[in-house]
């Protein structure tokens, strides 16, 4: 991906798709490839996830039809909140209720558990997506019985009070005529008063007594160890945290030993450990380095230690006038003294981390040894491949989380200023450590990704505008680009609340006048964030196809996602319904067309896409699925009958089934079903054609066994 401004950008992306050989197709397939290897390793068989200890945890899809396994686990050990009556009467009188909570409260389970009580056995319930507005729900067609759920939706920033009273009515309206139920979650809004059309309920999460007793006898506890743990109940303790504790002791642990480790991983060890006599800023900025950079080798933590040093020292001395590189300082830096931390005071000539050891030259000894003396952080030896990463990580994993929001908390934005053009400067200069294509640099930044995350739960808003917008419109070059994507990922996967947040950051960047925004989203929505919305990607990356034609990149990252799905063994039936739709409304076009061309050249691509080995994907996926693959022999019937790319078409397809002894264990098999398939929607000159074409094109090598089968079928 590379970032572009007016003029349309080179490579094999920007190729006319009609023009694109399969090689081109195949480099365009490897520069996304790229992306996703760095964030999760190899896709396919035999995959190596990048060793950080940083990378996200993988989640399914976040909309569509919730299974019915899926919905008993969520509720097995489920604890109703004192509000759940409230909510529980709303949605029975109205059929439309809206749950008002910040995250954390248990929004999901209790819009779930709300459905189960009012539908029937035969109604299913449904995961509408975040991103839907108030006038789709209006217009939106709901199947009698069903419940249907929205999880933090997304408000609409412009629409006024009397308006959204307005399209509310409408949706309860809609959902009444259909006779189905509706649960909407949602955060808080200072600035927004809940209309008075459909009743807003402020959602409270449960009791944490209550919870950790519930699960304790679920999970076989005594009635004397059900006391001893509630007893031992901390202050503020979170709910999800009792649920850890509960879980702990139902696997046989003690409870005063569980409540031990979950003091050992609490907020306030972190807080304990900024708050120690004579703490230095030489151990916060190694702190800090971490925090940023975990999982890395101690050389890559002491380079990046150097560098956030020299930026801190740079910002702090312009306060006093002096912005060039090595100049003087005589500025202060003090922690909020309400949180305990100490004043740092920089001296003329002195970088911020040395003016604490007192020479540079102690520095220099001390720099190692120092860092790893740090009560939060220790080294683990990790193995890649055949030989052994030593890398420095927190102690307790919760604690990184911990680290960035006590930094946010304590110090001013200066500190946040040099943090994120030490960030930058990371990611753009050529001479930064770790630089692009290395371990080093894929593990490097993996973790920088995590960081920000994890940051941005705490103040969205400083990632957002400080990070992402600018690196994803390429003022930090194509690595900044990548580095947007990563984050937007994590933001999805790792159980932060702020999956709905990126999909609303991608859909602006697709919407945006910026060439380079609409490439990131583009990227963006071909990986994991579309795994976790798979409506809104295909929605979002057929804008981009439609606006900006064959100089765009949504074509191939359509295709990318296509594959990402096919083997995450997710259903790919979204992408191949919408090429479907399309080519049935251009069936009765004589001649071309842009949107038809268009649609084709998506058709072609995602028909002719192998993966990093070599390994066509649609192939695999019939292979795998071949008893639900009606939509995908109707592309390629249709791609094998469009004559401006059925030449590329043929040749691909011809190539693949050489492929198929690697795919499956009855290439056979397949290939006759695969003949079978394409007999009955194909005419009778076209299945002479791709008769003689086939033959032709294998000629050289004889039919073959996964060959021969099809074309006796055919």
């Amino acid at each position: 991906m590379k970032p572009r401004g007016r003029e349309p950008s080179g490579g094999e992306a920007a190729q006319p798709v009609a023009d694109t050989s399969e090689q081109q197709v195949s480099a365009v397939h490897t520069t996304y490839t790229t992306v996703h290897q760095n964030m999760y390793g190899p896709i396919g068989p035999g995959g190596v996830t990048a060793v950080t200890g940083a990378a996200p945890i993988a989640q399914g899809r976040a909309t569509g039809p919730m299974r019915e396994e899926e919905i008993s686990l969520l509720l097995r050990r489920y604890t109703e909140p004192a509000v759940f009556p409230e909510a529980l009467a709303a949605l029975e009188a109205d059929r439309v209720v809206a749950l008002i909570g910040a995250a954390g409260t248990g929004k999901r389970s209790g819009a779930v558990a709300l459905l189960k009580t009012v539908v029937h056995d035969k109604g299913r319930m449904i995961v509408l997506s975040p991103d839907i507005t108030l006038e789709q729900l209006a217009e939106r067609r709901f199947d009698s019985g069903n419940g249907y759920v929205v999880l933090d939706r997304v408000d609409e920033g412009g629409i006024r009070d009397a308006q959204a009273d307005f399209a509310w009515r409408r949706v309860q309206e809609r959902i009444h005529a259909c006779k189905a139920h509706l649960v909407i979650t949602t955060r808080p809004r200072a600035d927004r008063t809940p209309p008075s059309s459909v009743r807003h309920v402020a959602w409270e999460a449960p009791a944490t007594e209550k919870v950790l007793r519930l699960r304790l006898k679920l999970g076989g506890c005594s009635d004397a160890k059900v006391a001893r743990a509630v007893e031992l109940i901390r202050p503020n303790c979170p709910v999800a945290k009792a649920v850890e504790v509960a879980d702990g002791i139902c696997r046989g642990g003690e409870p005063e030993e569980v409540w031990k480790e979950y003091d050992s991983n609490t907020y306030e060890t972190v807080q304990r450990w900024f708050n120690a006599p004579g703490r230095t800023m030489r151990e916060i900025l190694q702190v800090t380095t971490v925090a940023f950079a975990a999982g890395n080798g101690i050389r890559t933590c002491e380079q990046l230690l150097t560098l956030l040093d020299h930026h801190l020292s740079r910002e702090f001395g312009s306060l006093n006038g002096s912005r060039g590189r090595g100049s003087g300082l005589s500025s202060s830096l003090t922690a909020p003294t309400a949180m305990g931390a100490t004043s740092v005071t920089v001296g003329k000539g002195k970088d911020l981390a040395a003016k604490q050891s007192g020479t540079g030259d102690a520095v220099l000894l001390d720099h190692r040894r120092a860092m790893l003396g740090i009560d939060l952080l220790t080294t683990v030896r990790i193995p890649v491949d055949s030989v052994t990463r030593e890398v420095v990580v927190f102690g307790t994993p919760s604690h990184r989380r911990w680290v960035l929001t006590e930094l946010w908390a304590r110090y001013p934005a200066e500190f946040w200023d040099a943090v994120q053009k030490w960030l930058t400067a990371v990611v753009s200069e050529p001479d930064a450590p770790c630089p692009p294509g290395t371990l080093a640099g894929a593990q490097l930044e993996v973790s920088m990704a995590a960081a920000l995350a994890m940051l941005a739960a705490t103040d969205f808003e400083e990632v957002a505008d400080r990070y992402l917008l600018p690196w994803a419109a390429g003022q930090a070059g194509q690595r900044g680009q990548a580095m947007a994507v990563y984050v937007l990922w994590d933001m999805c996967q790792n159980d932060l609340g702020l999956d709905t947040a990126a999909l609303a950051i991608a859909r602006s960047w697709t919407q945006s006048r910026s060439a380079a925004l609409r490439d990131t989203a583009a990227l963006a929505f071909s990986g994991w964030l579309g795994v976790r919305f798979p409506t809104d990607a295909v929605k979002w990356l057929w804008h981009l196809i439609v606006h900006e034609g064959i100089e765009g990149m949504g074509t191939a990252a359509l295709a990318r996602f296509f594959a990402l799905l096919v083997y995450q063994d997710e259903d790919p039936s979204r992408i191949l319904g919408l090429l479907t739709y399309r080519l049935g409304k251009h069936a009765s076009q004589a001649g071309r067309s842009p949107l038809k061309s268009l649609t084709f050249g998506a058709v072609v691509t995602i028909l002719s896409i192998r993966d990093a080995s070599n390994r066509p994907i649609a192939l695999r996926y019939f292979a795998l699925h071949s008893d639900r693959c009606d939509q995908l022999l109707q592309l390629w019937a249709a791609a094998f009958s469009y004559w401006p790319m059925r030449e590329r078409t043929v040749a691909a397809f011809a190539s693949h089934l050489r492929a198929l002894p690697q795919l499956t264990e009855k290439p056979a098999d397949v290939s006759r079903a695969l003949g079978r398939g394409l007999r009955v929607r194909l005419g009778e000159v076209d299945r002479a054609a791709l008769r003689a074409d086939l033959v032709r094109l294998t000629r050289r090598k004889g039919p073959g066994d996964a060959i021969g089968p099809l074309l006796e079928e055919l």
